[in-house]
């Protein structure tokens, strides 16, 4: 006769030795994936900075003009309306207007952009805010406008400025534009457009050999795309002023006959230097 074995539970202090080894495995689990979804967006945020750079001087090299309907900022990142851009203190724009307006829409038109798309000043209910921008969305989206019936384009804050459309301009701001090209020095007067990248810009390429597919979407803590505008933003360097600082846009004497493509940034205001050392810092 076989005899069965005692059946045995565990015993508290084996409870104890199995929970405490599940708290330890589970505290290396979050250390080894803590900041994963950082170091992710980082790069897919260099990654795009820099693939949407590429893509329109590969497209300017090609078609020998730059994308058409890109998006206005002006109107809707800049005062009370909507979308808007999330980080003014980093970003920081005043608006376009007047004479220097028409002669920065002569060197827009030179180079290959003929119309803007404006979207409304005010929040269109169903309608993401990056969309408003985009014809194809819903009822309130905006329409191609050309540049001609533009009133007000957005500029970075520019060197030499000292106060223009209630924006006020710092050393800071200055550092900040010498930091996208050398040659904009601190001791001359540079006006540079900024435009928005967005869905209309990318089909304006349908029809040629290096078609750009479609625009990429930001996103950070900062940036939300249900809320602020999310694309990213194209720089035109329109005016400069080697002689006069401290100069209104009214004062500039050297229009370009022709807008220089200055590069992509982020609606932060990071260009792609900045987006690939935020990517390697994550990472570290």
């Amino acid at each position: 006769m076989m005899l069965k074995a005692k059946q045995k539970g565990f015993t508290l202090l084996e409870l104890l030795v199995v929970i405490t080894l599940l708290a330890i495995l589970s505290v290396g689990a979050l250390v080894a994936y803590d900041g994963l979804t950082e170091k992710a967006q980082a790069s897919a945020t260099a990654n795009n900075t820099a693939a949407v750079d590429r893509a329109i001087r590969q497209y300017k090299v090609i078609s020998q003009n730059l994308p058409d309907q890109w998006d206005n900022l002006a109107g809707s990142g800049i005062a009370t309306g909507y979308p808007e851009l999330a980080s003014p203190t980093k970003f920081i724009l005043s608006n376009l207007s007047g004479a220097p307006l028409a002669s920065a829409v002569l060197a827009l038109e030179e180079a290959g952009i003929e119309e803007l798309q404006q979207a409304p000043n005010t929040k269109v209910d169903g309608v993401v805010p990056n969309l408003q921008h985009n014809e194809g969305a819903t009822s309130g989206a905006s329409a191609d406008v050309p540049l001609a019936s533009i009133t007000n384009v957005a500029i970075l804050a520019y060197n030499g400025q000292t106060t223009y459309a209630s924006t006020v301009a710092t050393a800071t701001d200055s550092q900040r534009i010498n930091k996208l090209n050398d040659s904009f020095e601190d001791d001359e007067t540079n006006i540079i457009v900024a435009l928005g990248f967005g869905h209309d810009a990318a089909h304006s390429t349908a029809d040629s050999k290096v078609a750009i597919a479609q625009a990429a979407t930001y996103t950070s803590k900062d940036v939300d795309p249900s809320k602020n505008y999310a694309r990213y933003i194209g720089l035109f360097h329109v005016a400069e002023d080697d002689t006069s600082n401290n100069v209104a846009p009214t004062a500039v004497a050297e229009w370009h006959e022709k807008a220089h493509f200055v590069g992509i940034i982020d609606p932060e205001g990071n260009g792609i230097d900045d987006n690939i050392a935020e990517a390697i810092s994550n990472d570290n």
